[in-house]
């Protein structure tokens, strides 16, 4: 017993707020263009449009045709007056999902056996030393060869390393002398 086609309007009063549901179907599926979720308290479930609904015509319409992308441009041709000639819950939404459930696992079971080629050789990750293994060239920086030299001179009685604060003041750069009272001192003046 076929149901008779009814006429829904869904009116909004601007386009900032979605109609609340969501479509499926076109002939570029192969499937009858049907609403497949509809939001609680949504536009579309105040104006009586539920799952399973099957659309017949986009305002005037037919829908009959159509592929996604058109139904979806008509709809937004409506604008925020969009009047839908259904046909209640003629669609099975619960088997449609299963059936997509199955078919997504199939597919992810075919992808994943194509994906997984067969192993054609172990591959080994080892470094390969250069020259017969890690030696590494003694580094120094220069400041401490420069050390070097003169603590032995130092250790034997010699002049220790020269140093800065060992300068008499007058040996020291102009910029450093304090020509008026201040009361900076250089370090190590007491």
């Amino acid at each position: 017993m076929a149901l008779e086609p009814v006429v829904l309007s869904l009116r909004r009063p601007t386009s900032d707020k979605s109609w609340g549901f969501v479509l499926e179907g076109g002939a570029d599926q192969g499937l009858p263009v049907f609403v497949h979720k509809v939001t609680r308290n949504g536009i579309a479930h105040k104006s009586g449009l539920e799952p399973g609904d099957v659309i017949i015509r986009i305002c005037a319409t037919p829908v009959t045709g159509m592929t996604h992308a058109q139904v979806k441009a008509e709809i937004l041709r409506a604008g925020n007056d969009l009047d839908f000639t259904v046909k209640k819950r003629d669609f099975n939404v619960a088997q449609y999902n299963i059936t997509m459930q199955q078919f997504a696992a199939t597919n992810r079971q075919v992808e994943v056996a194509q994906n997984s080629p067969e192993p054609r050789a172990e591959i080994i990750e080892e470094h390969l030393w250069r020259h017969g293994g890690p030696t590494f060239k003694k580094v120094q920086p220069k400041s401490y060869k420069i050390l070097e030299q003169q603590l032995p001179q130092a250790s034997i009685g010699g002049a220790p390393p020269p140093s800065v604060f060992e300068r008499n003041v007058d040996e020291r750069s102009p910029y450093l002398q304090a020509t008026e009272p201040s009361i900076q001192k250089a370090y190590g003046q007491s």
